[in-house]
């Protein structure tokens, strides 16, 4: 994630990257999924030095799973992948 960085716009940027696309070709908008606000407000709150923080976020978003594990931590698999790892993502991780 890029300093200053929203973590919404991290979740978009990750996505356009796994698809090879612009971040503004990807339909239906973040904000059908998720509440962004809110989930960027979530992390915001976070210290990003807190390592014992535990702040999961997890939804689904155009055939993905995303995790959200902190502000630069953010993991994208497809969703048969992670019901097949009993939810223990594999996929491409943005971040630490």
């Amino acid at each position: 994630m890029d300093a200053g960085e929203s973590v919404s716009v991290s979740v978009v940027r990750a996505v356009a990257a796994r698809e090879d696309v612009q971040p503004v070709q990807l339909t239906p908008p973040l904000h059908d999924a998720v509440d962004t606000d809110a989930l960027d407000a979530l992390f915001r709150s976070i210290d990003p030095e807190d390592s014992e923080s535990n702040v999961r976020v997890e939804f689904s978003y155009r055939g993905y799973t995303i995790l959200v594990e902190g502000p630069s931590q953010i993991v994208v698999t497809d969703r048969a992948t992670t019901a097949e790892s009993d939810h223990r993502p594999a996929g491409d991780s943005i971040g630490d």
